[in-house]
């Protein structure tokens, strides 16, 4: 193997690694000093109680990766905050909740009655139904660029994407980068450049990640 894309790969490996192992209250007190200084008491405190449902909702659901499932929709949140500088408390609410309605018994009724119509949407939009398809579900969400839909979604995608290399399954792996080439690139285009950028490049690793194990299969 050429020695860039071991040294990537290694580097890779390196960050999924520490940030897989970080305790997830510690992450939070993590998003929490970012907030800190941008909102007010009573958007942070939004915030606090958007996490607060979110941890208990989740509770006992865990990632491919093997850690428990509320890291993934922290390190959502702290991406749009830290990464894209954007300090909306809809959006992060929105993305600290995500998977709530998809993957557990919280409503968007609840949601809306805790947070507003915007962030009851939001969340509402990232539920993927099954009688939805793929284009028609993402063109939803494009639809509402204007409450920042399209943000939330990129950055959920954008760190499954980082995480792909310690997911168990094949499929998932190759499935991920297929979707994220058709669906998500195009849309992170008209949105956001930075997220575009960061999905190529996670593209590349994911890429270059199922190409060696598929090598190392064969050998």
């Amino acid at each position: 193997m050429p020695p860039a894309i071991s040294a990537r790969l290694a580097a890779s490996a390196r960050f999924v690694s520490s940030m897989a192992a970080a305790d997830y209250h510690r992450t939070f007190e993590h998003l929490h000093e970012l907030l800190e200084p941008k909102l007010s008491n009573d958007s942070l405190q939004n915030i606090v109680r958007a996490y607060e449902l979110a941890e208990t909702a989740h509770t006992g659901q865990m990632r491919d990766e093997g850690t428990p499932y509320i890291l993934h929709p922290l390190r959502v949140a702290i991406l749009i905050a830290e990464e894209l500088d954007n300090y909306s408390p809809d959006l992060l609410c929105s993305a600290l909740l995500h998977d709530v309605i998809e993957d557990t018994d919280v409503t968007r009724e609840q949601i809306t009655g805790q947070f507003g119509a915007n962030v009851g949407l939001i969340v509402w939009l990232m539920t993927k139904l099954e009688d939805v398809s793929l284009p028609a579900y993402l063109a939803a969400i494009e639809a509402h660029a204007d409450l920042g839909a399209p943000l939330v979604k990129l950055s959920d995608r954008l760190d499954n994407l980082r995480f792909l290399v310690r997911s168990p399954k094949a499929e998932k792996k190759r499935r991920y980068i297929r979707t994220t080439e058709q669906y998500y690139l195009p849309i992170a285009s008209r949105c956001n450049a930075y997220l575009y950028k960061e999905l190529c490049n996670s593209l590349e690793q994911a890429r270059t990640y199922v190409s060696r194990a598929d090598h190392s299969d064969q050998s």
